[in-house]
């Protein structure tokens, strides 16, 4: 059996797609995320917590339900990642006017005032990560993980 090399100390050479798609994958999200992490640091934001800040002050979601299926996060862990938005004042919860047993979440002012400097820093550490890239490489990236998402959720063959 083959040693398998870290992330950090492997090249391109070393990669066989067919079983390190996952690693690379996951290492590049590890990376995204702690890049971003260190550029919302300042204003008390992860990563994580971001995109529901995002998505609630964009109104693509407003429920837990909503934003689980949005960031595929199960729903005690988004529980606990709304707990924390709540506890810096960033988001408020309301009672649905039409079933009683619904919340409804929106972004406290405190969050409404902090949204618009978000994503700026976001996507710094995007452009870093795509330094370099040309316009069609960029797309194309988009493109190849687009058509690798679109192959998973086909039937099999």
């Amino acid at each position: 059996m083959q040693n398998m090399p870290s992330m950090n100390s492997c090249n391109r050479e070393q990669l066989i797609p067919e079983q390190d798609l996952g690693r690379v994958i996951s290492f590049l999200r590890s990376k995204l995320s702690a890049h971003i992490d260190t550029q919302l640091q300042p204003m008390g934001l992860t990563s994580a917590q971001y995109i529901v800040v995002v998505l609630l002050a964009k109104g693509s979601v407003n429920t837990l339900a909503g934003l689980c299926e949005h960031m595929v996060y199960d729903k005690g862990a988004m529980s606990r990642l709304l707990k924390r938005l709540e506890e810096k004042d960033l988001i408020a919860k309301t009672q649905s006017e039409f079933d009683k047993r619904s919340t409804i979440l929106g972004l406290s002012e405190k969050g409404k005032a902090l949204y618009p400097q978000i994503m700026p820093l976001v996507n710094e550490v995007y452009a870093k990560a795509l330094n370099g890239f040309s316009d069609d490489e960029k797309q194309q990236v988009i493109d190849l993980l687009f058509k690798a998402i679109t192959n998973l959720d086909s039937p099999a063959k």
